[in-house]
């Protein structure tokens, strides 16, 4: 897919985007794309605006498969509306939703409770969410997705960690709150288990779970795969034998 740009620029961040990606998805072994989320102000120039309402896990998966777009939080058809700081939730009283209608949780007070810490995270007010496949985004983006296996993610979070030693990966749900809006106001890395409706309305597969990475982090994650076990690096040679012994004395099944 070619990518409209406006300025030259942003023929080298789409380059640079692509060469992230690559990398990612030949040491990872990605199913689909990383996924570059950006909230704006403005509407993006030469970008199409998503027609029909979604929830931002719908989106996710649009991106993840080539889709680019953006939306207004109108277009926000769930209570991510708000987790992502663009108006109030579509859903009135949603707390009493999640009990009531979503069954997710057993009192309105539970379901306040995490309500009240994703509001907490939720940034600024914005008007628009830009998604865009990382390999085409020709904007810098706010943070980066990644739907993968917890094997998969579990790299990520080291190869992040290379350089410091510090694992700075924080759970926050739902999906929107804890990949998305979190990193944005933490720049720190949040991952998601993706909440039994996020499955549904999104199609996740059982074995999938997100990350979402600080955009500014992404590029020591993308350097450090030559250096880390995490990445392609081989381990000295007695812990590759030792873990060879061991494989073999594990009994099948």
């Amino acid at each position: 897919m070619k990518v409209k740009v406006e300025f030259p620029e942003q023929v080298e961040q789409i380059e640079q985007n692509a060469r992230y990606t690559r990398k990612l998805q030949e040491t990872l072994g990605l199913d689909g794309s990383p996924v570059a989320v950006a909230l704006s102000d403005n509407s993006p120039r030469l970008m199409k605006s998503l027609k029909r309402r979604a929830t931002p896990c719908m989106m996710i998966q649009m991106a993840r498969r080539g889709g680019i777009f953006y939306c207004s939080g109108e277009r926000i058809l769930c209570g991510g509306r708000a987790h992502l700081g663009m108006g109030e939730s579509i859903i009135h009283n949603l707390d009493e939703f999640l009990v009531r209608k979503e069954k997710l949780f057993g009192s309105k007070t539970a379901a306040s409770t995490l309500l009240n810490k994703a509001k907490a995270l939720a940034p600024d007010n914005s008007t628009y969410v830009v998604f865009s496949p990382l390999e085409l985004a020709n904007l810098t983006p706010d943070v980066i997705i990644i739907i993968g296996t917890p094997a998969q993610i579990s790299r990520i979070i080291f190869l992040n960690a290379f350089d410091t030693g510090e694992v700075e990966a924080i759970h926050g749900e739902p999906l929107c709150s804890g990949v998305i809006a979190l990193p944005i106001t933490t720049a720190r890395i949040g991952i998601s288990f993706l909440d039994v409706s996020c499955r549904v309305f999104g199609k996740y597969k059982p074995e999938e779970m997100a990350i979402g990475i600080p955009y500014q982090r992404l590029p020591y994650i993308v350097e450090n795969i030559a250096f880390s076990t995490a990445g392609i690096a081989k381990p000295a040679r007695l812990l590759q034998l030792t873990g060879r012994v061991l494989r073999r004395r594990v009994p099948d099944g």
